[in-house]
């Protein structure tokens, strides 16, 4: 089977679960106010009504009006969504003015939102005359002034023109209820981009190797995950050495400690037999003394070597010398195992600070012309999320890669800045793979959009432009290289247009079932 015939298949099951919450957004309920007052389908003639996209800095305003005759009622439905996060508005006031050069003739004016996002106003259409319409959206101390154009009243009024056949009809409704977002396709300096596969470590110049202060076994401690990538302070406990004395092993050990418990028994019982004697006069009290001051010693040597024995041999090295973290960061590397003997200085943990980290990537050596100039621009991780490498400072440790003769790989490090202002994704830790954006060649000027605005559609790529706050249009496009988060678009979107950055596909789904052809607000 073709592979764009399954391609559809999954499409069609996808849109069947979208479509149903697309309908079941727009349906008014029994008890709900008609969200729309004018139908978008075959009857859309009967009403002549006017509809207008414009933009400010913080604001989309879409507003649907029926078109003015001379005196009589004008129903304005508007619709004010941020652009910081495309959601509805909930507070605030609408005004509408038809001005002429005598100044404004007519004004209508909503004071708070009839529901999220919309205003729903009405007044009579002043005399016939061509006017500027003006709409000002205010929110407390904020002012935004959008320019509506020319308006005709007259009787008859002036209908609107029919949309485009391939116009998508996706509501405002919907448009806030799902992840969205637009913006204008803008030309742009775009370089060529190169992806290299990376591993994230702390950099070099921020670890710290703590060792072993004397020879003995090394037990971790069993109140901290000794384990790459775990945080840790200054002052954690990582483990505990059981120092070897005189070099002395386990065995040794054990054979001290039952040396010295024997001694010590037949000391004591050699002190019991001579005691009596001594007291029968049948031996110098001397012998006595003797006797006394050997249990004594012999009990001073067992002591210590239980001592060393129990340093050895118990649980997580009870009785050891502690080893302390002098510094805060992650865990880079634990090169002793829990219990491994160690010999003095031996490394057994390395400890990663976070100002800064390091990303390692190996390739296959490529021409030294191509990396001449290149420069770290962004990151892709596991997920597939993407962040900008640029905002946070990254650069090579090195201008060239260096490349191992024998094999022709190529290791290059880049080394991530990481501040406190600008926090990295969770998933950016020690030992994470990810994929590394590198910028190569000269920047040329070129229409770039997001990689978002891309849908990949049966292999193909499309871009959804806006044509007003509900009309979208599917574009087949070409594209190019992609630079950071922007991709090259040849052919397909001009620039100044608003394109989709987010829902595209929901867009896409919309078009296939044509569930929502008449709606009402």
């Amino acid at each position: 089977m073709p592979r764009w015939t399954g391609g559809l298949a999954v499409s069609s099951k996808l849109f069947c679960i979208v479509g149903i919450f697309v309908w079941a957004c727009a349906k008014p309920t029994a008890d709900s106010e008609p969200a729309h007052p004018h139908d978008h389908g075959a009857n859309a003639e009967e009403t002549p009504s006017i509809a207008i996209t414009r933009y400010s800095e913080r604001y989309e305003l879409f507003v649907e009006f029926s078109a003015p005759a001379p005196g009589q009622p004008v129903t304005y439905h508007a619709h004010v969504t941020r652009l910081s996060d495309f959601s509805p508005v909930t507070s605030g006031s609408l005004v509408v003015r038809f001005k002429n050069a005598s100044g404004v003739a007519r004004e209508a004016k909503q004071h708070d939102v009839k529901r999220p996002g919309v205003f729903v106003l009405e007044a009579p259409a002043p005399t016939a005359g061509r006017y500027a319409l003006e709409m000002v959206y205010a929110n407390g101390d904020q002012l935004d002034t959008f320019e509506g154009g020319d308006v005709a009243v007259q009787s008859p009024p002036l209908a609107r023109p029919k949309p485009s056949g391939s116009a998508i009809t996706f509501l405002k409704e919907v448009q806030w209820r799902v992840p969205f977002g637009t913006a204008r396709a803008e030309t742009r300096l775009m370089a060529r981009e190169l992806e290299l596969p990376g591993v994230v470590e702390p950099a070099a110049g921020d670890q710290l190797t703590v060792g072993a202060p004397t020879g003995g076994r090394f037990f971790h401690s069993s109140k901290l995950a000794l384990v790459e990538g775990t945080r840790i302070a200054k002052g954690d406990v990582l483990g505990a050495i059981a120092p070897n004395v005189a070099g002395d092993d386990f065995t040794r050990l054990q054979l001290a400690v039952e040396e010295g418990t024997l001694g010590v028994s037949q000391t004591e019982r050699e002190l019991a037999r001579v005691e009596p004697l001594v007291g029968q006069g049948l031996l110098p009290e001397k012998r006595v003394i003797q006797l006394r001051n050997e249990l004594e010693t012999r009990s001073a040597q067992l002591r210590s070597a239980r001592s060393r024995l129990a340093r050895v041999s118990a649980p997580g090295g009870a009785g050891g010398l502690p080893i302390k973290s002098t510094q805060d960061g992650v865990i880079a590397e634990v090169v002793a195992a829990n219990g491994e003997p160690v010999e003095p200085g031996a490394p057994l943990v390395r400890i990663g600070g976070t100002a800064h980290w390091w990303i390692r990537t190996r390739f296959v050596a490529k021409p030294v012309s191509l990396l001449a100039g290149a420069a770290p621009a962004s990151l892709r991780l596991a997920s597939g999320e993407r962040t900008s490498l640029e905002s946070h400072g990254a650069r090579f440790v090195s201008a060239l890669p260096v490349v191992d003769a024998a094999t022709r790989v190529a290791t290059w490090i880049v080394d991530v800045p990481s501040p406190a202002s600008q926090s990295l994704p969770s998933d950016f830790r020690t030992g994470a793979n990810v994929v590394v954006g590198v910028r190569v060649g000269k920047a040329e000027t070129a229409l770039g959009v997001p990689r978002s605005a891309v849908v990949e559609i049966n292999t193909r790529p499309y871009v959804f432009v806006q044509v007003d706050g509900e009309q979208f249009e599917k574009r087949l496009v070409s594209v190019g290289a992609a630079d950071g988060d922007y991709i090259r678009v040849e052919e397909g979107v001009k620039a100044g247009e608003r394109i989709v950055t987010r829902g595209g596909y929901d867009i896409h789904l919309a078009s296939l079932m044509e569930t929502v052809q008449s709606h009402r607000h």
